[in-house]
């Protein structure tokens, strides 16, 4: 089930995106930085509502969070994701394309027109996972990440309404390694 954040998920969205980060970034990223410093860091961030412009929704297993987008609809290059995680156990089974199908869809119907995110260069994976979305990648840009220096992509999509159809595409019936999300 997908269906909006609330203030009460906020440390099921912090313990998934830690354990995320760990697992994605482990050799991309410092492992000094990905212990205790990337535990301290998210959970500031996710300690409240990161703001009144911003779009959270979450997939749910029952009562297990398995996946969420975080959006911020104020950015000054325009709507923002911000964050999309799925579990491992999860990925490759659609919920990232589901999750980032619902945003556009929301984001559409407010009035956005398009949707941008950044994305580690060396994250191969997850930079397939955009593009197989229909999201244009742009050039190598430099710039740091909670203070750890990194290379990242501009990945943009112009045709909101066509990632919200995305939805509607069969749901894989086994994971795939290579589909992070």
């Amino acid at each position: 089930m997908i269906r909006p954040a609330t203030q009460a998920d906020l440390p099921a969205i912090r313990d998934l995106q830690i354990a995320s980060w760990r697992r994605t970034y482990h050799g991309i990223l410092p492992d000094t930085f990905l212990g205790a410093p990337v535990a301290e860091v998210l959970s500031r961030r996710w300690s409240e509502w990161p703001g009144p412009d911003w779009l959270i929704e979450t997939a749910w297993d029952g009562a297990a969070l398995v996946g969420f987008v975080a959006i911020d609809r104020a950015h000054a290059g325009g709507a923002y994701v911000d964050n999309l995680h799925v579990s491992a156990a999860r990925q490759g089974r659609g919920i990232g394309r589901r999750l980032m199908s619902r945003a556009a869809h929301i984001l559409a119907r407010d009035g956005h027109a398009t949707l941008w995110l950044t994305v580690i260069r060396e994250n191969a994976a997850t930079r397939a996972f955009y593009r197989r979305l229909g999201g244009t990648e742009g050039p190598d840009r430099h710039e740091e990440l909670y203070g750890q220096p990194v290379t990242t992509r501009v990945i943009r999509w112009s045709d909101l309404p066509g990632l919200a159809c995305l939805a509607e595409k069969p749901v894989k019936t086994r994971p795939d390694a290579s589909d992070p999300a």
